[in-house]
C-alpha cells in the first residue's frame, strides 16, 4: 500500500449534513547528502542535511466545488542572492491554491495556482520524486504548477483523460513579465483499458509559450511511454523545446527514462536516467544524469532511502553549469499524511 497524495486521501471531516468535507495533508522529505564536485580536474565535497520538499496542504469539498491549498517550503534566498528573510530561513510560499468545479463526474476545471498537466503526470508514473526530479522540472523546461487555469475531461471506458490549459508562462514561482500566455494541450490514453494492458499509457503534450521580458520563445512538445501498475512504474519520455531560459532562438532535446518497481513487499528500487542536450546546434553542450535508489518502506506513511547521483556535463555544459559535473550521495526519507 503506498501513500496517497497529500490531502487526497484519508479521513475527512464534514461540517454537519451541509455535504462540506475538509482533508489535511502533510509531506516532508529531509536528507543528508554528500558531493564531491569534478571542476577541470580540481575535486571539492560538501556535505550538508537539508529539508528539499515539505508540503502541507488542505482541501476542501462541496458538493462538485472544490479548493484547495498547497504550501511548501523555500530557502528565502534564491540561488546566488546574498540577502533572504531572517538570515536565509526557511519560509513558506504557495504551491497551489485554487478554485475547482466539477460539473459533471467526467468534466472539471480549476482556476488560480493550479498544477500543470505534463510535469506532474510523470512526477505521478515514477512516484520516487523524494530522490530524483523530473528531468523538465530540474532542467527549467517546464513547471509543475503556474497561475492560470486548466480544464480536463476523463475519456470514456478508463481511455485515460484529455485537458488544456492556459498560464502565465513564468512558472509558479515567478510573476509575469511579458503580455503572452502558455497555452498547454495533453493527453493520457490507455489503448487496452481492460485486462493485463491496462497499466499502459501512451502520454502527449504541447505547451505554445514565452518567457521573459522579451517574450522568448518558450514551446515544448513531449511524448511518453508509460507503464503505471501498482508493483512496477516505469516510463521514456522525450521533449524537444523551442526556445531556453530567454533565448527563443536555442532549440533543446531532453530524454527520460525511469524505472520504479517493488518486487517484494516494502523492498522499493527505482532508476531515472537524463540525457540533455542543451543545444541541438552546438557540439560537446549536453549533461547526462542518472540516478539510483534502494528504500524501504517502513510503514504506509515512511519510506526511507540511500540514492546516489551522477551528473556528467560535456565540456560546453561545464562551462555553463558549474558544479554540474559530480557525483552525489544522500540518505533521504520521506514521510506522507
Amino acid at each position: 500500500m503506498r501513500p496517497a497524495p497529500i490531502g487526497e486521501a484519508g479521513a475527512a471531516t464534514a461540517a454537519g449534513t451541509t455535504g462540506l468535507a475538509v482533508r489535511a495533508g502533510l509531506e516532508v522529505v529531509a536528507q543528508y547528502g554528500f558531493r564531491v564536485t569534478d571542476t577541470r580536474g580540481d575535486s571539492d565535497w560538501f556535505h550538508v542535511f537539508e529539508v528539499p520538499r515539505a508540503h502541507g496542504a488542505l482541501t476542501a469539498d462541496y458538493d462538485t466545488v472544490r479548493a484547495r491549498i498547497v504550501v511548501e517550503a523555500v530557502r528565502s534566498a534564491s540561488e546566488g542572492a546574498l540577502i533572504g528573510v531572517a538570515g536565509d530561513s526557511l519560509v513558506l510560499r504557495l504551491r497551489e491554491a485554487y478554485a475547482g468545479w466539477r460539473p459533471w463526474p467526467w468534466l472539471s476545471g480549476s482556476f488560480g495556482v493550479v498544477p500543470t498537466l505534463t510535469v506532474p503526470e510523470l512526477d505521478a508514473t515514477f512516484r520516487m520524486r523524494a530522490v530524483a526530479q523530473t528531468p523538465l522540472e530540474a532542467t527549467g523546461l517546464a513547471s509543475p504548477a503556474d497561475l492560470g487555469a486548466t480544464v480536463r475531461a476523463e475519456l470514456p471506458r478508463r481511455y485515460g483523460w484529455v485537458g488544456v490549459g492556459g498560464y502565465n508562462g513564468e512558472g509558479y514561482n515567478g510573476r509575469e513579465l511579458n503580455r503572452g500566455k502558455n497555452l498547454e494541450a495533453a493527453a493520457e490514453v490507455h489503448p487496452l483499458p481492460l485486462g493485463a494492458a491496462r497499466p499502459l499509457a501512451v502520454f502527449a503534450s504541447y505547451v505554445a509559450g514565452s518567457a521573459g521580458t522579451g517574450r522568448a520563445r518558450a514551446d515544448r512538445l513531449t511524448g511518453a511511454l508509460l507503464w503505471q501498475d501498482d508493483w512496477l512504474r516505469a516510463g521514456v519520455a522525450a521533449t524537444y523545446a523551442w526556445g531556453v531560459e530567454d533565448a527563443g532562438g536555442v532549440r533543446s532535446v531532453l530524454g527520460d527514462v525511469f524505472v520504479h518497481t517493488e518486487p517484494y513487499p516494502r523492498l522499493l528500487l527505482g532508476v531515472r536516467g537524463s540525457l540533455w542536450l542543451r543545444d541541438t546546434d552546438a557540439d560537446d553542450d549536453q549533461v547526462i544524469q542518472v540516478t539510483g535508489a534502494v528504500g524501504y518502506r517502513v510503514a504506509v506513511p515512511l519510506e526511507v532511502f540511500l540514492a546516489t547521483t551522477r551528473s556528467l556535463p560535456a565540456e560546453l555544459a561545464q562551462d555553463a553549469l558549474p558544479g554540474s559535473d559530480f557525483w552525489d550521495f544522500r540518505l533521504v526519507s520521506r514521510v506522507v499524511f
